[in-house]
C-alpha cells in the first residue's frame, strides 16, 4: 500500500472536521446540547441513569415503575452502565447529552468511513456523513422521540459498518474484531437498532467476493451472538423467543405522506436525490447494489401502513413504521455517498459527469444542512423540538401541579398519562404505578385493570377500590380529556377520596386517598389458592378481587405446579383450594392431600372441563358426562336469580359443558340443570368438596355476568370484612432489598410484581418460598413467631451462562487465523 500524499491525508483531516462540525452546529440550532436534554423519553433515561449512578451494582431491580420491573432484563443497559459514572459525577443530564454527541459523532464517523473504504473516495464519504447529519429523520429520535438509546446503537452499528468494510477488504484479525464488538455494543444499547445493522452487514458479508463468505459470515453472526449475549438471552428466556419480544402485535399505524421522502423536516433534500444522482453519474457496483436494496426495504416499511399490509407481519414494539425515517436517512445516506463514490473512482467516467455529480452533491448537502434546521424549528407538530422542562408542555404542568412526598416508599402514585409518567421517577423516590415503558413490563394485563377500575366508566366501587388496596396507591391523578374523565361523579361522592390539587390551566387533578394501605403488609389473611394454568388463575381471581379478596381478607395465590405439590404451607393457610381438572398431577396423591385439607376447613372446588366416566369418592358426584346445553333449566337456592343467567350460547351454538350424572351420598346439589347437578357439594370434616360443572366459571367472565359471578365468589366460602393485620415496619435497603420486620402473623404480603428471581429468607437463616399474589404480586408465608423477612431480587441462571459465552467471543476475535483469500 502506497503512503498517501499530505493532500489526501488533508483532504481527509478536512472530512473529519466537517463531521463533528456538523454534529454541533445542528445540534446546537436545534436546542440537542443545550439548556435540559430534549425529547419525550429523555426524563425516563435520566431516570435510568440515575438509578443506575445511585445504586448499582444493586440496580436490577426499577422498583418505581409498574408496580416494580426489571431494570434491564429485556432493557439493553450497556449505554447507562457506561455513563454511570459521568452521571455520578455531574448529573444524568449531562451524561445523556454526552450520549447523544457520541451517538450523532459515531454516526457520522461511521458513514464516512464506511464509504470511504468500500469505494476509496473521501468526498463519497463526506458526502455520505454529511447527509445523513443533515437529515432531520436522524435528529427526530433525539430532539422530538427522545430514544437516546436507539441513536446511540445505530452510531456504533455505523462504525461496526466502516469496520467490516475493512474487514472484507483485508480479512485482519483487528477488523473482523471491531466488527464483532461494535455490533454486539450496538445489540447491547437497543435491540431492534442493533440486529438492523448486523442483518445488514450479514448480508453484505454473504455478498462479498471470495470463496470463503458463507464462513466468514457464520463466524461474524456466531461471534456477534456470543459477544451480545447479555442483551440477547434474557429476552429469549422471558419470551420463548428473541422475536417474540418485540414482533407480532395487531394495531392501527399512522399512515406515511409520500412527502416524507423529501420533507426537510424529515428524511430532507437530499437524501434520495443523491442516491439518484451518483447512480446516474457512475453507474451501480456490488456495493451500492446492497444500500440500494437497503433503501428500498426501509422505504417499503415506512409505506406498509398505507399498503395495507398486516401489522402483526412487520410492527415492532415501540418502533412506529413512521418514525422509520430514520433508517430510511441513514440507508439513503449510504447509498447515495457510495454511488457517488463509485463515481469518483471507476474509470471510464468522464470527468465532467464525475466533478459535475459531486458539485450538485455538494449543494444538496448544503441546502440540507440549512433548510432542514430551519424547518423544524418552525415546526409545530410533529416531529418538532420537544423541550420537556418548557413552562408551556404538559409535563411541566404536571409537575408544578401535584403535592407528592417524594421519600414515601411504602406507597404508590397513579398518574393519569405518559406527560406525568415520565418525569415522576425522575424528580421522586416514590414509586409510581402506571407502566411507562411496556418493553419490560411483567404482569401487563394486571396493570391494565388497575386503571381501567380507576378510569373507565361506568364506576365499579368494589373493583376501584380493589384496585387501590392491592397496588398500595396513595394518590392518583386526572387528566382533563374524555378517557380519564368519566368517573369525576363518583370521586367526588367518594369519602376516602379528597381532592387536593387542580392545575392551571385546569388539565390536571389530584386525589389523594385516605388510610391507604402499604407496599409490605404482615397479615392473618386466609388463601385462595388456585391450581391452573395462567388463563385459570385470571379468572378466579378477577372475580374475587372485585368482590370479597383484600390483603386483609383473602388472598388469592396462584401454584403454578400440579396440585400433588402444592405446598402444605399453603394448603394449611387455605380457605379455598380451586383445582383445574387436569392439574392434578399423581391424581390419588393429590385426592388425599385435598382431601386433608378440606378436613381441616378449606373448601376445595374442582372446576370440571369435561366427561369424566367415573370420579373418586372424595367428590360429591359419581360422574359426568359433556352435554350441549341449548337453554338453562336451572334451580338452586331460593335466592339465586337464575332467571338472570346470561345464555348458554358459544357463537351460534349451544353452550357445551360437563354436567354431573348423579349425586353421590352425603352431596346436594348447589345448582341443578334439568335435574342433574350442575354445581355439587359435599361436607367433610370442617369444611367441604365442591364440584363446579357447566364451565360456569368462563361462562360468567365471558358474559361478564354479575349474577353468575356473585354464586361462584359465594363458593369459596364467607369471607370477612378484615383481617386484622399488623402495623407496617418495613425497609427498603435498596432497589433489590426490603427487610419486614414481622410475628404473629402467618404471612407477609407484598405489593410489588412477582418475579421468579425474588427469594425470601427468615431471620433464622430458613429460605421461604415467594408466591404469585392477587393481581400479580406476591405473598410470603411466615413462622408465626417474632422475626425479620428479607426480600432480595437475585440472579437467574440465564445472568451467569451469559458471561462464559462472552468470554468465548473474546477468544474468538483474538484467536489467530488465516487470511481470507479473495
Amino acid at each position: 500500500m502506497r503512503p498517501r500524499s499530505a493532500r489526501a491525508l488533508l483532504g481527509e483531516g478536512a472530512a473529519v472536521v466537517a463531521i463533528f462540525a456538523a454534529v454541533a452546529a445542528v445540534g446546537v440550532a436545534l436546542g440537542a446540547w443545550t439548556g435540559f436534554p430534549k425529547g419525550t423519553d429523555a426524563y425516563a433515561h435520566m431516570t435510568r441513569l440515575r438509578f443506575v449512578a445511585e445504586y448499582f451494582p444493586r440496580h436490577e431491580w426499577l422498583y418505581g415503575w409498574s408496580a416494580g420491573m426489571p431494570t434491564f432484563e429485556t432493557y439493553p443497559e450497556l449505554p447507562y452502565i457506561v455513563a454511570a459514572p459521568l452521571a455520578k459525577a455531574f448529573g444524568a443530564p449531562v451524561a445523556l447529552d454526552a450520549l447523544a454527541v457520541m451517538a450523532m459523532a459515531c454516526l457520522g464517523i461511521g458513514l464516512y468511513g464506511t464509504v470511504r473504504t468500500a469505494t476509496g473516495s473521501p468526498l463519497g464519504g463526506a458526502v455520505a456523513a454529511l447527509a445523513g447529519l443533515g437529515s432531520m429523520a436522524t435528529w427526530t429520535w433525539i430532539v422530538d422521540g427522545g430514544v437516546y438509546a436507539r441513536v446511540l446503537a445505530a452510531g456504533l452499528g455505523a462504525c461496526a459498518a466502516w469496520a467490516a468494510a475493512r474487514w472484507f477488504g483485508t480479512g485482519g484479525r483487528v477488523a473482523f474484531a471491531a466488527t464483532a464488538v461494535l455490533l454486539a455494543s450496538a445489540i447491547a444499547s437497543h435491540q431492534f437498532v442493533g440486529a438492523v445493522f448486523a442483518l445488514g452487514i450479514g448480508l453484505a458479508a454473504l455478498a462479498h467476493r471470495g470463496p470463503d463468505r458463507v464462513r466468514r459470515a457464520a463466524l461474524l453472526a456466531v461471534t456477534t451472538f456470543l459477544l451480545a449475549s447479555p442483551a440477547i438471552l434474557p429476552a429469549i428466556v422471558r419470551y420463548g423467543g428473541f422475536a417474540g419480544a418485540f414482533l407480532g402485535l395487531e394495531r392501527p399505524h399512522l399512515l406515511s405522506p409520500l412527502s416524507v421522502t423529501v420533507d426537510p423536516r424529515h428524511v430532507g433534500v437530499a437524501v434520495i436525490p443523491l442516491a439518484l444522482l451518483g447512480l446516474v453519474a457512475g453507474g451501480i457496483s456490488r456495493a451500492v447494489a446492497l444500500f440500494v436494496v437497503a433503501l428500498a426495504l426501509w422505504t417499503a416499511y415506512l409505506f406498509a401502513p398505507n399498503l395495507g399490509i398486516p401489522s402483526h407481519l412487520y410492527y415492532v414494539n415501540g418502533i412506529e413504521p413512521f418514525s422509520v425515517t430514520f433508517l430510511v436517512a441513514l440507508v439513503g445516506a449510504f447509498a447515495g455517498g457510495a454511488a457517488l463514490g463509485v463515481a469518483r473512482t471507476r474509470s471510464g467516467v468522464s470527468r465532467w459527469r464525475r466533478d459535475g455529480a459531486a458539485a450538485v452533491a455538494l449543494t444538496l448537502v448544503g441546502l440540507n444542512l440549512w433548510l432542514g434546521p430551519t424547518a423544524f424549528l418552525a415546526s409545530p407538530t410533529y416531529p418538532k423540538v420537544e423541550d420537556t422542562s418548557a413552562r408551556a408542555s404538559f409535563e411541566d404542568l404536571a409537575l408544578r401541579t401535584f403535592r407528592v412526598d417524594g421519600r414515601d416508599l411504602a406507597h404508590r402514585f397513579l398518574p393519569a398519562t405518559a406527560s406525568e409518567a415520565v418525569w415522576f421517577s425522575y424528580w421522586y423516590r416514590k414509586p409510581q404505578l402506571r407502566d411507562y415503558y411496556s418493553q419490560g413490563v411483567i404482569h401487563p394485563d394486571w396493570l391494565a385493570w388497575a386503571n381501567a377500575a380507576v378510569y373507565t366508566p361506568p364506576f365499579r366501587e368494589g373493583r376501584f377500590h380493589a384496585a387501590l388496596d392491592w397496588f398500595a396507591v396513595d394518590g392518583f391523578s386526572v387528566f382533563d380529556e374524555p378517557s380519564f374523565t368519566g368517573n369525576l361523579a363518583s370521586f367526588a361522592a367518594d369519602r376516602s377520596l379528597a381532592l387536593v390539587a387542580t392545575s392551571e390551566p385546569p388539565a390536571y387533578r389530584q386525589y389523594a386517598v385516605r388510610d391507604a394501605s402499604p407496599i409490605w403488609r404482615p397479615t392473618n389473611a386466609p388463601l385462595l389458592v388456585v391450581v391452573g394454568d395462567r388463563d385459570e388463575y385470571d379468572r378466579v381471581a378477577r372475580m374475587a378481587l372485585e368482590r370479597v379478596a383484600r390483603p386483609s381478607t383473602l388472598i388469592p395465590i396462584w401454584w403454578q405446579d400440579t396440585a400433588d405439590r402444592l405446598p402444605s404451607e399453603l394448603g394449611q393457610r387455605a380457605q379455598a383450594i380451586f383445582v383445574e381438572d387436569g392439574r392434578f398431577g399423581d391424581r390419588q396423591a393429590a385426592e388425599r392431600a385435598l382431601a386433608s385439607y378440606a378436613d381441616g376447613g378449606a373448601r376445595v372446588l374442582l372446576d370440571a372441563r369435561g366427561a369424566a366416566p367415573t370420579l373418586s369418592e372424595l367428590w360429591p358426584v359419581e360422574a359426568a358426562t359433556d352435554e350441549a346445553i341449548d337453554a338453562w333449566r336451572l334451580r338452586g337456592p331460593d335466592d339465586l336469580r337464575v332467571d338472570e343467567f346470561a345464555p348458554p350460547r358459544y357463537g351460534d351454538g349451544p353452550w357445551g359443558a360437563p354436567v354431573g350424572t348423579a349425586l353421590r351420598a352425603g352431596g346436594r346439589a348447589v345448582l341443578a340443570q334439568d335435574g342433574r347437578p350442575l354445581v355439587a357439594e359435599r361436607a367433610t370434616g370442617r369444611g367441604a368438596v365442591v364440584w363446579l360443572g357447566g364451565n360456569l366459571l368462563y361462562h360468567a367472565l365471558a358474559y361478564a355476568n354479575d349474577v353468575e359471578q356473585g354464586f361462584l365468589a359465594g363458593l369459596l366460602g364467607p369471607v370477612a370484612a378484615s383481617v386484622d393485620t399488623r402495623a407496617v415496619d418495613a425497609t427498603r435497603l435498596d432497589p433489590e432489598r426490603v427487610v419486614v420486620r414481622g410475628g404473629r402473623t402467618r404471612g407477609v404480603f407484598v405489593s410489588e410484581s412477582y418475579h421468579p428471581k425474588w427469594t425470601a429468607r427468615w431471620s433464622d437463616g430458613s429460605n421461604r418460598a415467594v408466591y404469585y399474589a392477587g393481581p400479580g404480586l406476591m405473598y410470603v408465608a411466615i413462622p408465626s413467631n417474632d422475626g425479620t423477612l428479607t426480600l432480595e431480587f437475585g440472579r437467574g441462571p440465564a445472568d451467569y451462562a451469559v458471561w462464559p459465552l462472552v468470554l468465548l467471543g473474546v477468544l474468538i476475535c483474538a484467536w489467530p487465523r488465516r487470511r481470507a483469500t479473495g
